[in-house]
């Protein structure tokens, strides 16, 4: 009767279980993660000197590791190079009751819409590090939203930072209701690739066998987390070398031709965008997209002839940017397109994806 007060309590106190490494504090659902992967964010946790606000943004789940929490809103303000800490604009993230990321400024989904916009992908197409508005998602809806492209388009994103494909495709299967003639933009790579002691497919196995399923559950209790806060904490760092990626070569193939045939199968029409996808990872997503006849689009190679133009078409955007780099971005020049880790686009990174698909697109893109 003890434990179950105790539970009570802390769940009504809104208790935040974490877990400490060092003098930084890390929400517990990171725990969920590989891992290889969560030592290598101790390791930029410990370069940077900080804590990514956005890590609180998401909740455990125990099919896909983990989601964005529902009825959130959150301002974050440190989320990217020490550096610039006090210099690049906070974004906000905001979301429905279903943890789906959702405009601040028109929080509520228009019903009736004629098409829809689906979005499946990681943190680039989630719009990690831009308000909700500024990601291409939604420049792109309103875009096609002019007369005389179509009278109606709701977007449905369901991206999150950190997927992978693998995650991509069990979200296809689960959540996604593709009407015929609807758009289905694509996007993964980057995470696949990542190092890792065990596979995503390995791991999901592994926490739904009935064994991990009654391990996962126990985990849940508030109780459990809140003695684990007082005597856990994460040990040194120390990155083992492995051979394994969270997704390998030949899976993320067989993830994308998958994804890509299911979209088709339901009446969809199926891009994908190549986003900070680099290597043998981005060459595999080109050929399955070609075998497909699926329109193929590589950023940030498309960037680059906007360079020279950036800020004629984006003044006040590109003015913020110089603000925050200074001199550094006559030298570095992707700065203006992309954040300081050169992979994630920032606003004007986002606005020219938006118009890139929107050329390629233009001429009836749901006839």
């Amino acid at each position: 009767m003890f434990f179950c007060l105790l539970e009570m309590v802390l769940h009504f106190s809104g208790f935040q279980p974490s877990i400490s490494y060092k003098k930084f504090v890390f929400p517990a659902w990171m725990e969920e993660l590989d891992p290889l992967v969560l030592a290598s964010y101790q390791s930029y946790v410990a370069e940077q000197g900080f804590v990514n606000e956005d890590v609180y943004a998401y909740r455990p789940d125990l099919r896909y590791g983990y989601l964005l929490k529902p009825h959130l809103h959150l301002t974050v303000s440190n989320y990217s190079s020490a550096i610039f800490f006090e210099k690049l604009p906070p974004w906000t993230i905001a979301s429905d009751a279903k943890g789906n990321r959702i405009s601040e400024q028109n929080p509520t989904v228009e019903e009736g819409e004629a098409h829809t916009l689906h979005v499946l992908g990681d943190s680039s197409s989630f719009g990690w590090g831009v308000d909700f508005e500024d990601s291409y998602p939604q420049q792109l809806a309103e875009k096609l939203k002019q007369p005389s492209q179509t009278s109606g388009i709701t977007v449905k994103n369901y991206s999150t930072p950190g997927f992978t494909s693998y995650q991509g495709l069990l979200l296809l299967e689960d959540r996604m209701k593709i009407k015929n003639g609807d758009i289905v933009l694509v996007s993964f790579g980057s995470n696949d690739s990542y190092p890792s002691l065990k596979s995503d497919s390995v791991r999901f196995q592994a926490q739904n066998s009935l064994l991990g399923k009654i391990s996962w559950s126990l985990n849940r209790l508030l109780v459990i987390k809140w003695m684990r806060t007082l005597i856990h904490s994460l040990p040194e760092l120390r990155i083992p070398k492995t051979k394994n990626n969270r997704v390998s070569l030949e899976e993320y193939q067989e993830n994308l031709g998958a994804i890509f045939k299911e979209i088709l199968q339901r009446g969809g029409k199926p891009h994908f965008i190549s986003i900070c996808n680099r290597g043998t990872y981005r060459g595999v997503a080109e050929q399955t997209a070609k075998l497909a006849h699926i329109p193929f689009y590589d950023f940030p190679e498309i960037f680059n002839p906007y360079l020279s133009k950036v800020h004629d078409l984006f003044p006040e955007k590109f003015v913020t940017y110089f603000d925050a780099y200074g001199k550094l971005l006559e030298k570095e020049t992707q700065l203006a397109y992309l954040f300081p880790d050169l992979c994630h686009p920032n606003t004007i990174g986002h606005a020219l994806i938006a118009n890139a698909i929107f050329e390629r697109l233009e001429g009836g893109i749901f006839n």
